[in-house]
């Protein structure tokens, strides 16, 4: 797991979660300038994600991971998580699991989906392959890359920022990742 603490440090302190395949340099690096100049940022990258040998384990492992780094450096308080995407189940666990306090979570693009453990397999033996097929070949390289400029309104490198995250992590990471990000239920009505 990677933390990184940049930006403001005397300003409220704000942590950011990236979603699925992405680390938080490609789901926030363009944001991340303009958020320094007022926040204290912690930026995370899930195992797996980190650049590290390590393989993504599950959802409630990472989240424990997170909670610990927030308990032991920020005394278990944070003032806002934003949550791109599956981030956004972090953002959700974290509130759920009452192990730290987040005085404002915030869910960005959420997916939020839920299902049993063949629904989860099954889905995870069909997207895993197709997230990281698309990149494969200069031909399908630069098919992807206009779809996502044109679909998407990304510029040139943020598109191949989106392309190189699901063809330099691990599928096995990328499938722990979304496999138990199915698995992993967010109750109703959280009350904190």
């Amino acid at each position: 797991m990677q933390f990184e603490e940049m930006g403001n440090m005397d300003g409220k302190t704000l942590m950011l979660l990236p979603g699925t395949c992405c680390n938080y340099q490609t789901n926030f690096g363009t944001v991340i300038p303009k958020l320094s100049e007022k926040y204290h940022l912690i930026c995370v990258n899930y195992d797996g994600f980190d650049g590290s040998d390590a393989i993504f384990p599950d959802i409630i492992t990472v989240t424990e991971k997170i909670e610990k780094y927030i308990q032991d450096n920020h005394g278990g308080r944070l003032d806002g998580a934003i949550g791109s995407s599956l981030g956004s189940t972090f953002v959700g666990q974290l509130i759920m699991r009452e192990k730290m306090h987040i005085d404002h979570g915030i869910f960005g693009s959420p997916d939020l989906d839920q299902s049993g453990k063949i629904s989860a397999y099954l889905q995870s033996k069909l997207v895993v392959p197709l997230l990281t097929s698309f990149t494969n070949g200069e031909k399908k390289r630069n098919k992807t890359k206009e779809k996502l400029k044109s679909f998407f309104e990304m510029n040139e490198e943020n598109a191949e920022k989106f392309m190189q995250c699901f063809s330099q992590f691990s599928p096995e990471s990328i499938k722990n990742e979304y496999y138990t990000d199915l698995l992993t239920h967010l109750k109703d009505d959280i009350q904190v």
